[in-house]
């Protein structure tokens, strides 16, 4: 059995059930591969090991490999691109440079597949399809991951709030101008970074610390907000709001509304 997802900068597997693959490489790929039940029967450039639950393998580009699961194994594989904004530089310019070898080390089965759901979820729920700041929250939390389990830390980015007195940086609060001018339409986090001048990991972090929230949730708040005062002051269909708000699908807008609120959009205006 398998279940893939691909993003621009990520790529997200899971396998399972007597998989089995051919020898292959990935040019321009990192592939960490994460045995979460029983073993994963994996050879690399004609070297076999047994990789157990819980033990993690990274691989850097361009290194021949294969596997197979037995009939009660499953894996997940995580690949983000070696090159670009979206690649593990964006943790620490340095890291591409530590891609010339192999890293065999432990990690939390439980986490993993906890993270690994909510990421699938997302992905597949469409909201990619109005909104890439979900998909590219995504692809910032792969990376967070990764780094974590590396021990890598990310540079500090410059503060958006002056711990002395308390004012918001100029180039978030133009970001956060941005975001209330533009959030029904489709906004990116590679827009508001360069708003903000910084990276677009850096941005997300620094972000989630100056407002408490994400780039998307916060987009997302705003969006609820405006479809509650509709919803109570205009006789707009549901369906209308849901398109002029920047939702990809009624139904997206109504897991969100429900979500935030607790109530469904038809409950709501008729309370």
């Amino acid at each position: 059995m398998e279940m893939k997802i691909e993003t621009e900068w990520v790529e997200l597997w899971q396998g399972s059930a007597n998989f089995k693959n051919l020898p292959h490489k990935h040019d321009d790929w990192m592939q960490v591969t994460l045995p979460i039940k029983g073993i994963c029967h994996f050879t690399r450039e004609a070297r076999n090991c047994g990789l157990e639950q819980g033990s993690g393998l990274l691989l850097p580009p361009g290194t021949q490999h294969h596997f197979h699961l037995g009939a009660q194994d499953s894996v997940i594989i995580l690949k983000v691109h070696e090159k670009g904004i979206g690649n593990m530089a964006a943790l620490e310019p340095q890291f591409g440079r530590r891609l010339e070898y192999e890293i065999c080390q432990p990690f939390a089965t439980e986490d993993i597949v906890g993270r690994f759901r909510h990421w699938m979820q997302t992905l597949l729920q469409g909201q990619s399809l109005a909104d890439p700041l979900s998909v590219q929250e995504v692809e910032y939390d792969v990376i967070a991951y990764l780094g974590e389990w590396l021990g890598i830390e990310a540079k500090e980015a410059k503060p958006l709030i002056s711990a002395s007195s308390g004012k918001m940086d100029p180039h978030l609060q133009r970001a956060l101008t941005f975001i209330q001018d533009c959030y029904k339409n489709t906004v990116s986090i590679d827009q508001l970074a360069v708003i903000a001048h910084q990276s677009r990991f850096h941005f997300i972090r620094s972000f989630r610390d100056a407002t408490g929230t994400t780039p998307y949730q916060y987009v997302l708040k705003l969006r609820i907000t405006e479809a509650m005062n509709r919803l109570r002051s205009t006789e707009a269909t549901i369906g209308q709001i849901s398109a002029e708000l920047g939702f990809s699908s009624p139904s997206q807008f109504h897991r969100a509304f429900r979500k935030l609120t607790g109530s469904t959009p038809q409950a709501y205006r008729h309370h």
